[in-house]
């Protein structure tokens, strides 16, 4: 067997294990439930939360687009319109997010724009780099942030106390590290350039939005009872995304549904699962069809504009 055909045989069987995980954990949640009480417990979803949550998701999503604007700024300074970069970091996130394969399919789409507009291979890669740098600064400084306000609010401050403050500190030290002058960051041929001091403390509170506003938006919409802390929550919320984007699930779908109803001990419960359907459909499937329409409108103007 050639290495061409083993690869592709490779590629094969992870879809396969990914859509067997995906009905196996799909099967753990709707288990024991009826459609009937899916339906009703939809219905009684308080309007002010979808509301908010639609808020939540519009706000969270223009952080995305926020970050190739900043990005762009370190990878390829005054190449790309500011619309066009606001356009690619939004859309790019919204078919990620839903389809998965966050890192075929997210750089596929700034591939898809910014190579138009002049930017090379290695400038878009370092524009989706930036990206995830700013997507784990984000979630850092978020989780210190909502640590040190338990810390102050909640029970067992000292525990929150000093997790917050580690998180803190470790950002800290990076944005000193980046203070003292151009940093680089090599892995084998690639290399990555740092973004200034300057620059990282904005993609680091565009991420720490981002990432707490697209938590907020699914917390808004869970029962009451079930709702824990939001910085624990937070950390279980990022737990299941990620062992969503590692089983290869489309969007993580049924994966991060089956990860939440373990994490928050809802099994059988019907309002969970309507408040996970509509974050599913307020923050994942929404965003997902405004920006293939968008791509499709830009791609259709630039085609019989050409004509």
């Amino acid at each position: 067997m050639t290495r061409a055909a083993a690869a592709a045989l490779a590629r094969r069987a992870g879809v396969a294990l990914a859509l067997v995980l995906a009905a196996l954990a799909l099967d753990f949640v709707f288990r024991d439930l009826s459609l009937a009480e899916l339906a009703a417990a939809v219905r009684r979803q308080p309007t002010w939360h979808i509301l908010a949550c639609l808020a939540l998701t519009l706000a969270s999503f223009g952080c995305l687009a926020l970050h190739d604007l900043v990005g762009l700024r370190v990878a390829a300074p005054g190449r790309v319109r500011a619309r066009l970069a606001l356009l690619a970091g939004a859309s790019s996130a919204a078919i990620a997010n839903t389809l998965g394969f966050h890192a075929v399919s997210g750089s596929a789409v700034r591939a898809h724009l910014y190579l138009p507009a002049g930017l090379s291979g290695g400038e878009v890669a370092r524009v989706v780099s930036m990206s995830w740098l700013s997507l784990v600064a984000g979630n850092m400084t978020m989780l210190a942030g909502a640590e040190l306000v338990e810390a102050a609010t909640g029970a067992d401050p000292a525990w929150h106390a000093m997790l917050g403050l580690v998180l803190e500190g470790l950002m800290l030290l990076w944005l000193w590290w980046l203070s003292r002058g151009p940093r680089e960051l090599a892995l084998g041929r690639f290399r990555l350039k740092m973004p200034p001091a300057s620059m990282a403390l904005s993609l680091m509170l565009l991420g720490a939005v981002e990432s707490g506003t697209a938590i907020a938006a699914l917390y808004i919409l869970l029962p009451a009872d079930l709702a824990p802390p939001f910085d624990i929550f937070a950390v279980g919320c990022i737990a299941a995304v990620i062992l969503g984007v590692v089983s290869h699930a489309p969007g993580g779908l049924g994966v991060f549904e089956a990860s939440m109803t373990a994490i928050l001990s809802g099994r059988g419960r019907p309002d969970l699962l309507a408040a996970l359907l509509l974050y599913r459909l307020l923050y994942n499937l929404l965003p997902f069809a405004l920006a293939v329409l968008a791509l499709g409108l830009r791609s259709g103007r630039r085609t019989f504009g050409r004509a």
